[in-house]
């Protein structure tokens, strides 16, 4: 069978299973570790986008979220949900902290194996950019690793660098690709200029073309022309060194970014559509947490990783590995300024508030509209990151994210599961990385990071039935409340057993008090291979004022040797 066939023969049945989903479902009969995503494909051609391109993306999405009314109960789940609500290792996703708990010294380390650049020698630079909202340039250190580095804004020295660095860490240890990034403390006198750099500077009204190895037309580019132009413009500490952000470049090939929506085309692996995998929908929770409103495709890579190249050294064999990276607009960071009060509270163009003006003539205000920056109180080297405008399930990015738009409760619930798998211990090691100069902001961040995180758990945890792990012990199904874990409160529980066996026929419900719930014995004579020879228990959470959850944990088991297996679970 060719890929695009066996592509389309997948894609289908994983619709189809999307489209039965008001059928008691069988999810052990869906199982996505076949659909392995690291088989060997040609080398694809690098992807481009736009800024452009993003933002009607986003505004065309808005209008029709703006217009839609069956949004939340019409969206269908997440594709790649394997068969216990929770997704595979992948070359988008590897299982970490919500899985087995990391070190503290891990998440501080990061993704890196090292400290950042090596200056135990000269230092290169290899191209420097002027553009954008700020400069940089990227060098290669003394071993001949090569980085990107950026630079704090001068009024906000260690917020952008600082932001990055704790964001990358976290993204990493929730299980995200994402590059190595440090903070690093730039010698200026260990620096040399690549003998084949060019830059473009703005000099009064003209733009000036400077090169170190100048064409006619062109001046030289010195390090006195280099260091008044661009090192002059950020604040050294008091040996002479200047605090940047380091990004080591990703191992592979740059492929150009992934989007949020559709598959690429050009990748045979790419079997689900974007907006619905369930690491990109719940991301959302993740963003939210971090108020990475700048989460578009653009802050994206998809990187080619070589399995061998022709003789002729064409196009290489391997597969793609998929990148979020450029976390500056992160925390309190809005990369050149502190993030304001509108900042994840409503987007560049959000139709729905423009909709509300239109209606109300100009009546309605929005409500960052009010807000004096000069009254709130943030660290400068933090920014604005604070859980007093922080709405968990109403968080918005910069420009409309059709994979955040299609989150259901289940993604959210998935999400909120790594947020709250971080502990105060951990939160601690991920702000010392960002090496923030002032105790007091370190502390602030860290206080902030842990309200938020434990508001994200108390909002996704309402939306479904909160009870995790469910398992076999003796003759009971046992499971961890998640909402008693991390927040308390008393252990009661609705159930309802149905089996379809025709041999024998049980029904039964009730109530439970702990985190047990009985289970009958199993016909011996009933084939564990059957296609009926299963039960489903839906168990409801009830909260404290003896109001139960809107929707059960459901959770399936088949027979097996006389007791019960679990076999797949629905949040």
């Amino acid at each position: 069978m060719s890929r695009p066939i066996l592509r389309a023969a997948l894609l289908g049945g994983l619709l189809g299973l999307a489209a039965c989903a008001s059928h008691p479902i069988r999810p052990w009969q869906y199982d996505p570790r076949p659909m392995a995503d690291t088989l060997a494909i040609r080398e694809p051609i690098e992807r481009e986008t736009s800024l452009v391109y993003d933002q009607v993306e986003g505004v065309v999405s808005g209008l029709g979220r703006a217009f839609s009314l069956t949004r939340k109960s019409g969206l269908p789940p997440a594709l790649n949900a394997d068969p216990f609500d929770e997704v595979v290792n992948s070359a988008w996703f590897t299982n970490r902290n919500g899985r087995e708990r990391l070190s503290a010294e891990a998440i501080r380390r990061g993704p890196g194996a090292a400290e950042g650049p090596d200056q135990s020698a000269p230092v290169t630079v290899k191209s420097i950019k002027v553009e954008g909202v700020s400069p940089g340039f990227d060098i290669e250190d003394a071993a001949g690793d090569r980085y990107i580095l950026k630079f704090d804004p001068p009024d906000h020295w260690e917020m952008a660098s600082g932001a990055e660095v704790v964001a990358t860490n976290l993204f990493w240890a929730a299980g995200y690709h994402v590059p190595e990034n440090y903070v690093f403390y730039l010698d200026p006198s260990n620096l040399v200029l690549d003998e084949d750099l060019e830059a473009t500077f703005q000099e009064g009204d003209s733009l000036v073309r400077y090169s170190t190895t100048p064409s006619p037309g062109e001046r030289e580019l010195t390090m006195e022309i280099f260091r008044r132009n661009i090192l002059e413009r950020f604040p050294r500490t008091a040996d002479g060194r200047i605090r940047a952000m380091a990004s080591k470049f990703l191992e592979g090939i740059p492929k150009g970014p992934f989007a949020y929506a559709g598959i690429r085309g050009d990748d045979p692996n790419d079997v689900i559509p974007h907006e619905h995998r369930r690491e990109l929908r719940g991301l959302y929770v993740i963003a939210a947490w971090l108020n990475h409103v700048d989460a578009k495709q653009g802050n994206s890579l998809d990187m080619f990783i070589l399995d061998e190249r022709s003789p002729e050294e064409g196009p290489g064999i391997g597969h793609l590995r998929h990148n979020l990276l450029d976390f500056g607009s992160t925390l309190g960071s809005a990369a050149v300024r502190p993030h304001n009060f509108r900042h994840g509270t409503e987007r560049e163009f959000d139709a729905g508030p423009v909709l509300l003006r239109f209606i109300t003539l100009g009546i309605y205000e929005r409500p960052w509209q009010d807000v004096d920056m000069d009254t709130l109180r943030f660290p400068p080297s933090i920014g604005y990151y604070s859980i007093d405008n922080f709405s968990p399930g109403d968080w918005r990015t910069n420009t409309v994210n059709p994979a955040f738009i299609n989150r259901t409760d289940r993604d959210g619930y998935w999400g909120a599961k790594i947020v709250m798998s971080f502990t105060d211990e951990q939160l601690d090691a991920a702000v010392a990385a960002g090496q923030y100069s002032d105790p007091r902001a370190a502390q602030y961040l860290l206080e902030e990071l842990k309200k938020r995180r434990d508001a994200t758990g108390r909002y996704w945890f309402r939306e479904v039935s909160p009870l995790d792990e469910p398992r076999v012990e003796g003759n009971s199904l046992v499971f961890d409340d998640l909402w008693i874990r991390h927040f308390g409160g008393p252990a009661d529980y609705l159930w309802k057993l149905e089996w379809d066996a025709p041999d024998p026929d049980l029904e039964s419900e009730g109530t439970a008090s702990t985190a047990s719930i009985p289970l009958p014995t199993p016909s011996a004579g009933v084939r564990a291979s059957g296609d009926d020879a299963y039960a489903r228990l839906e168990v409801w959470k009830v909260w404290e004022a003896g109001e139960e959850a809107e929707r059960p944990a459901t959770i399936w088991l088949a027979p097996e040797g006389g007791a019960w297996k679990v076999v797949g679970v629905r949040y």
